[in-house]
């Protein structure tokens, strides 16, 4: 049986969150100034994105529905796992979520929630943590998606706001304000990548 871990703050180093600066944040500014079409809310689109982190046929969990990546509606909350028969059996994505990220922060410099968010994903950044996508909550902080690596533990079962969904507390959407590139190709296109490779 797989070790589950369930919590995402087991994956996330404390340095991280020590003594934070102005000078470390990744301010959402610079993220939509380097992906400009995200500065208009689209929730399909945003959560298109997310379902780029997998392959079209995995069986993803959004919300209380199970279905293919390629066909899952929105909804507030999803799960960063491959699923099968009602059970996670992998994990391709875990989420920070704002209190995941601010959990045990100091702080060299005052500042609020969001840009202290920001300064911890600058840390992580600068750490090369694998982080796939940026969120904004809804609620006034940020959650980042990061790539799951399999040799850091065996099954985590991780849960974040869907990007497109909305803050059932706030009302406001979980818009996407920075993607990895690789979200944005085709299944089609990275299908052939893979055949060519194989060749």
């Amino acid at each position: 049986m797989l070790e589950i871990l369930r919590r995402s703050m087991l994956v996330i180093d404390r340095r991280h969150k020590l003594e934070l600066h102005h000078r470390d944040r990744w301010r959402v500014s610079e993220m939509l100034r380097s992906q400009p079409d995200l500065r208009e809310t689209k929730p399909e689109r945003d959560l298109d994105l997310w379902r780029h982190l997998f392959e079209a046929h995995d069986a993803v969990v959004v919300g209380q529905t199970t279905a293919p990546a390629a066909d899952i509606p929105v909804a507030e909350y999803c799960w960063g796992n491959i699923w099968h028969k009602g059970v996670p059996v992998e994990t391709v994505t875990y989420c920070l979520t704002a209190a995941d990220l601010l959990h045990g922060a100091t702080y060299a410099q005052a500042m609020s929630r969001l840009q202290a968010c920001e300064a911890v994903l600058g840390r992580l950044r600068s750490g090369r943590i694998p982080i796939v996508m940026v969120i904004d909550d809804g609620d006034g902080g940020l959650e980042c998606w990061c790539e799951a690596d399999p040799l850091a533990f065996r099954l985590l079962v991780s849960r974040g706001r869907c990007p497109g969904g909305t803050n059932s507390k706030t009302g406001k959407k979980h818009r996407v304000l920075w993607a990895d590139p690789g979200t944005r190709v085709s299944w089609e296109e990275d299908l052939r990548a893979g055949c060519l490779s194989e060749e």
